[in-house]
């Protein structure tokens, strides 16, 4: 960054980490990097952060599952910049983002077909920077995120990896969870991803960060004027209904059996709180995208799943971050700063990818992994207690996605109850 932008460019006011830190007064620890350091035996479980996640998707505020126990969270207060930046000062602070967070050393970027990625993969370009190695999920169609990454592999000649997922299994999907600190029901995708960068030397890139600001969970047009006409019970169930959340026949299933969940009520009632208190900034569902859907939900799994130490991202540099977040929400809206950057560095004319197509049933795609899974499955039920068990039927009599994150509420389930023991203490019955 050059001297001219350095003295007109949004200033950083306060530190902003992505990572979430658990602290317990209770429990006389803070700074934590995982919750799992406080689920021991007799820990009691927040029946509304719990009930927050499985209808969700992800934590938010600074709630956790563990009553006692909170996560840290950023002062949104001091977060925006005073104003929205120029689009030279908006390039420069993309560019310095990205040098500012992968140095000189290798790195492995997770390529997607989606516009953070592609824009860290071609900063690093102009910064004369090779990564070590670009790795994607396998996925099916010519407009799929794995086909659109393969092509700007191609494009910038770079090797390339498609990293297929794994087959589902028990004792992974614990782990998982606790790794996650049992904030996010979403990515298990992530432990593939995972598994491969832990054998590849050097830094991972994450595109998570300043991307929500203009295309976050929430940040669409039906969503905004709920949130204009101060509706906000209306506004949860709607980014709940396109969130990873666990079904409504699964969140009652597991209050039937015991499971210490709060209310509906209380759920929408912590939902709204979160967003009046981002009602002072220019971009409050851009902001709630930022700080709790991508910092407590894919940040979690990004985190937990991957050593802190080893993960790069860029888009959260706090400069960055505050210059987007001035931008105010019908700003943000109407168009996508990305572009701005995008229209500088990419002269790929490759398309961003539309989703994964086939016309061969996703089910026959991959049979061996399908058949592996299903048996796996299986295993991990078995092997669970009469009232797990009971909802391990209750998801499997769900649908499409639900299905998927049924599952994994199950497992989350499964998890917390073996760090704390939870279901046995609070008499869990099979109903």
């Amino acid at each position: 960054m050059n001297a001219r932008t350095a003295a007109t460019a949004p200033r950083a006011t306060a530190g902003v980490d992505l990572r979430p830190r658990f602290h317990s007064h209770e429990a006389g620890l803070a700074n934590e990097p995982n919750l799992n350091a406080f689920a021991h035996h007799a820990a009691a479980i927040d029946p509304i952060g719990l009930a927050t996640v499985l209808s969700l998707g992800y934590a938010i505020g600074g709630r956790t599952v563990l009553q006692g126990v909170r996560a840290d969270e950023v002062d949104v207060a001091q977060f925006a910049a005073a104003r929205p930046p120029s689009d030279a000062e908006l390039i420069e602070l993309s560019i310095e983002a990205v040098r500012s967070a992968i140095g000189r050393g290798g790195t492995t970027v997770i390529l997607s077909g989606g516009r953070d990625s592609r824009l860290i993969l071609l900063a690093m370009r102009e910064l004369g920077l090779r990564p070590r190695a670009l790795i994607t999920l396998d996925q099916y169609g010519r407009h799929s995120d794995a086909a659109i990454a393969e092509r700007l592999a191609r494009f910038v000649d770079e090797p390339f990896q498609r990293v297929a997922p794994l087959p589902f299994d028990g004792a992974r999907e614990l782990d998982r969870h606790a790794m996650q600190s049992f904030q996010s029901l979403e990515h298990e995708w992530f432990v593939a991803i995972a598994a491969r960068a832990r054998l590849i030397d050097g830094g991972v890139t994450d595109g998570i960060g300043a991307g929500v600001l203009a295309t976050g969970s929430l940040l669409e047009a039906e969503a905004v004027a709920l949130y204009r006409a101060g509706h906000f019970d209306a506004l949860c169930e709607w980014t709940a209904a396109r969130g990873g959340f666990a079904s409504r026949r699964f969140q009652e299933a597991a209050r039937s059996v015991g499971v210490p969940l709060a209310s509906r009520d209380e759920v929408l009632h912590e939902f709204a709180g979160v967003l009046r208190e981002l009602a002072t900034t220019p971009n409050p569902l851009g902001m709630y995208s930022l700080m709790h859907w991508t910092r407590r939900g894919i940040g979690a799994s990004a985190y937990g799943l991957l050593p802190q130490d080893r993960v790069r991202t860029p888009l959260f540099e706090n400069e960055l971050c505050r210059a987007v977040a001035a931008y105010p929400m019908e700003m943000a809206l109407e168009s996508d700063w990305r572009d701005i950057v995008l229209e500088r560095l990419d002269d790929s004319g490759i398309p961003f990818a539309t989703g994964e197509s086939s016309l061969i049933p996703r089910w026959l795609r991959a049979p061996s992994r399908v058949l592996q899974s299903r048996a796996g499955w299986m295993a991990f039920t078995r092997r669970l207690s009469p009232v797990l068990q009971h909802l391990a039927r209750v998801a499997d009599a769900s649908t499409g996605d639900r299905r998927c994150f049924d599952r994994a509420a199950l497992g989350l389930l499964a998890s917390l109850d073996r760090s704390t023991g939870f279901l046995s203490r609070s008499g869990g019955t099979h109903g």
